[in-house]
């Protein structure tokens, strides 16, 4: 007797059963590595900007192609923390804090081990090093150190994807430090001479953002730097601690003139320093100046923890 089309129906499927569930378990697989490795090359602190994998990796990813962002924090300064952690969350940026050195600890190892640097100034100097050092023990490539007294442009993302693209399309990997920010104008920055006040606002609304091989940066509130060039300057600086004592940003400047590596450096900056008069510093008094400098949209203004709008200001400093 012939089976019922419903019993061929049930063997046909029975038969197909183990087939399609192999198929739909190698479906889900492959599915799922494709997830994995979009996940990895988004967050991969490399080929975010080495590859032109497009606008939405760079956008994405959480310390803007770089292996780390520390910033550099003191402990008291709980009103610096507060705008970083803000700037952290709004721009969707993952940063590991590093406590500073104090004066009193940096003034105890200056005379402990000869240093001719003291005082607030050497607690920085000694901050920006241990990060150079733990990029070398630690084995991390690239790593954007920041300041905690810093304010970054709305679309930042967006300018440091334009500038990385110009970084890796010259440079390649060969590269040693990035200003991302810088407090004074620069020999080597292009020329704005002649470019009125509303071509200029024009073209950086345009996010007309250009890099320049640095001639003499000043002021490390943002800068990136490789984990080969930190091991350069771990020898430089501690080095240059018992033979010149001068700050840590005036040393790296100066070596910049002299050729100490490829530095580059972006014009305009799109993160600045706040400026003493709205945070105070542990450095220098308001008397010798003030550091806030121009930011177009301003991040910290739009989140209300600015009292002005920056979009007024000047460049630099000088």
């Amino acid at each position: 007797m012939k089976p019922t089309i419903a019993a061929r129906l049930a063997l046909t499927i029975g038969l197909r059963t183990p087939r399609l569930l192999i198929e739909w378990v190698l479906l889900g697989t492959a599915l799922l590595l494709i997830l994995v490795m979009g996940f990895e090359i988004a967050h991969s602190p490399h080929a975010v900007f080495s590859s032109n994998t497009g606008r939405q990796n760079w956008l994405q990813n959480s310390t803007l192609g770089f292996q780390k962002i520390f910033v550099l924090n003191t402990v008291t300064r709980k009103d610096r923390r507060r705008n970083m952690e803000a700037l952290g969350r709004f721009h969707k940026l993952h940063m590991e804090f590093a406590q500073t050195f104090n004066g009193d600890t940096a003034n105890a190892l200056a005379a402990s081990k000869q240093y001719l640097i003291n005082g607030t100034h050497l607690a920085c100097y000694l901050s920006h090093l241990q990060i150079y050092q733990r990029m070398v023990t630690e084995g991390i490539e690239t790593a954007l150190v920041l300041e905690d007294d810093v304010d970054m442009e709305m679309d930042i993302k967006e300018r440091h994807g334009q500038i990385m693209k110009q970084v890796y399309s010259k440079y390649g990997k060969d590269w040693d430090m990035l200003y991302l920010g810088h407090c004074t104008i620069d020999a080597n920055e292009p020329p704005t001479d002649g470019m009125n006040s509303l071509t200029m606002r024009t073209a950086y609304g345009q996010r007309g953002v250009q890099l320049y091989e640095a001639k003499y940066p000043m002021c490390l509130h943002a800068y990136a730097l490789t984990r080969d060039f930190a091991q350069r300057l771990v020898v430089l600086l501690e080095e240059r601690l018992k033979t010149i004592g001068k700050e840590i940003d005036l040393i790296l400047a100066i070596g910049v003139e002299y050729g100490v590596g490829t530095v580059l450096g972006t014009s305009p900056p799109y993160i600045v320093q706040v400026g003493r008069t709205e945070l105070p510093s542990d450095l220098t008094q308001l008397k010798e100046g003030d550091t806030a400098q121009r930011l177009l949209r301003s991040t910290l203004y739009r989140l209300g923890l600015r009292n002005k709008d920056p979009q007024t200001l000047a460049r630099y400093m000088d």
